[in-house]
């Protein structure tokens, strides 16, 4: 990679709230040497320290032939330092400028993929100037709208990070949403939304903010750190952040007078649920985009296979499980949808009967559109397989709310599986151009279901002393297995026992037993056993004499 600008966070200062940071230009490396590989992004993931802990040392274990080197920016600057074809991949967490990025043929793939989401908090200190704990716990546009009107009283702050971050795009959102503030509009380049503003319109640039509200320019952790030191007339700081980059700070002593006095946005409340969630998505860069700048040199080799590993299900579980000490993780695996069963299946069934398996396919992350038109498939690997390479049964394509309904008949010991391959979504329509994402594939094993063998069409023949049975088997023995026909018989009332026994090879599908009794009146019952495969089959007890 040719010229390259790679920076490193070495600390949250707790009294200015500034980001430090080490640039310096790379430089190609020896043969022995790990070849860089950068990834920038948004600073939720480096703030918080999933990037140090997870993201990082996970991928170099994974591809040690690579060195990652992670540029913490804000979503707007991310974008802006991809598109200069310094970076090889990208992190971000604002639809509204992401789709720009990639109708603009940045991203390698169609659409960038879906890798974590979490959410959303509003910060306030104990004191809560603006009463939003008591008033709009739960109600992310009423609590701005709280803070809007204690700041121009003079009794409260509202510290954001401003410019494009995901966090300030998505602030802009909650700003268009509240009543009784005064707002400009904020360009559609920008993101959209709303913000504060001494007067109407249009945004200018520089906006015009009113005297409560602050635009730092830093990023989520050190702007949170500002608000928390709070040194502004009135005090009464309000940060709007990310929960895990708090939840990180938090942990580490660095908070001091700020806690959560929103999250969880009501569905009632104005955006709903939604209005909160904060979905981040990573994108590879395409090197086609850049073939005319020979200074440019992406690593899509690398970048495809780190978004190949983040969306991988071990990387999800890492995800998922860092900062989750409480049972309530700030970060939440979204690269690949649910897929689960509407109804328990049967446990068992009658050789040839036909069943039905319902599944519902959906995305993990909240408010997102149901995943319709999304052809599942039904696989089964059939018993004693040595390759275990799973066989198309039948398949169906989930409706408008993401259901679907598969028929098949259960064959003996197969196991079952529900297989969804990888899923393009447009998940934003309104937007322009519109927002869509990648969703890894999925499968849901669903296990075997017991089948009952049976005995069909069962005809007898007197001969002598012999009882000769004929008639059909149901399941045919399954390649590799052998199963038996038992005849029980006894004289008078005593107990059943073996008379006769005849090995059923693999295919069989008809069957014709012979067993000298000698003369006499016997009770007998056929029995058709493969234990392990097939619940036992067996005919109702008859009677036969014999001369």
């Amino acid at each position: 990679m040719s010229q390259r600008l790679t920076g490193s966070l070495l600390g949250l200062a707790l009294a200015t709230g500034a980001t430090v940071a080490t640039v310096a230009i790379g430089s190609p490396s020896s043969a022995a040497d790990p070849e860089p590989f950068v990834v920038v992004g948004t600073s939720d993931v480096f703030d918080s320290f999933l990037t140090q802990t997870v993201l990082e040392p996970g991928f170099e274990k994974a591809y040690p032939q690579y060195d990652f080197q992670y540029v913490s920016r804000g979503t707007g600057a991310a974008i802006t330092y991809a598109q200069a074809g310094t970076a090889d991949a990208m992190i971000v967490h604002a639809a509204a400028l992401e789709n720009q990025f990639v109708a603009a043929g940045y991203s390698d793939e169609e659409y960038g993929r879906a890798i974590f989401w979490g959410d959303y908090v509003l910060l306030g200190p104990a004191d809560d100037p603006a009463g939003v704990l008591a008033s709009a716990p739960h109600d992310i546009a009423g609590a701005f709208a709280r803070i809007a009107a204690a700041g121009a009283a003079g009794t409260a702050n509202f510290v954001s990070r401003g410019g494009t971050p995901g966090t300030t795009v998505q602030e802009h959102a909650i700003w268009a949403l509240t009543t009784g503030t005064t707002t400009c509009t904020v360009s559609a380049a920008n993101g959209g939304g709303a913000s504060p503003s001494t007067s109407t319109g249009s945004c200018a640039n520089p906006i015009a903010l009113p005297s409560w509200y602050h635009a730092t320019g830093l990023t989520q952790g050190p702007n949170i750190l500002n608000g928390d030191v709070c040194n502004y007339d009135g005090g009464g700081c309000y940060v709007f952040t990310d929960r895990g980059t708090y939840n990180y700070l938090a942990s580490k002593g660095q908070i001091t007078r700020l806690g959560i006095v929103t999250r969880d946005n009501d569905a009632a409340a104005p955006g709903g649920v939604p209005l909160l969630i904060n979905s981040v998505h990573a994108d590879a860069l395409s090197p086609e985009k850049f073939a005319d700048s020979p200074n440019v040199d992406i690593n899509n080799e690398a970048a495809l296979l780190f978004l190949d590993w983040v969306t991988s299900p071990e990387t999800q579980q890492a995800i998922g499980a860092y900062l989750n000490e409480s049972a309530d993780p700030p970060f939440l695996p979204s690269a690949a949808p649910s897929l689960t069963l509407d109804d328990p299946l049967p446990t068992t069934v009658k050789a040839g009967e036909r069943i039905s398996v319902g599944a519902t396919l959906a995305n993990v992350t909240p408010g997102t559109p149901a995943l319709d038109g999304v052809l599942v498939k039904l696989l089964a690997t059939p018993p004693g397989d040595p390759t275990g390479a799973p066989v198309l049964v039948s398949a169906g394509t989930t409706d408008g709310e993401g259901h679907v309904t598969i028929g098949y008949r259960p064959q003996a010991d197969a196991t079952y599986t529900l297989d969804v391959g990888p899923i393009t979504k447009v998940e934003d329509a309104t937007l322009d151009p519109v927002f869509g994402d990648l969703l890894a594939p999925t499968s849901l094993t669903i296990g075997q279901v017991e089948v009952q063998g049976r005995l069909q069409d069962v005809a007898r023949s007197i001969s002598g002393g012999r009882l000769t049975l004929t008639g059909v088997l149901a399941p045919v023995v399954p390649a590799g297995d052998t199963g038996q026909l038992v005849l029980l018989a006894a004289q008078g009332q005593r107990e059943l026992k073996p008379v006769g026994t005849q090995v059923v090879r693999a295919g069989a599908k008809k069957f014709d037993v012979t067993v000298r009794l000698g003369a006499g009146t016997w009770r007998y019952r056929l029995q058709y056993v493969n234990v392990g495969v097939i619940r036992t089959a067996q005919t109702s007890v008859r009677s036969v004499t014999l001369s």
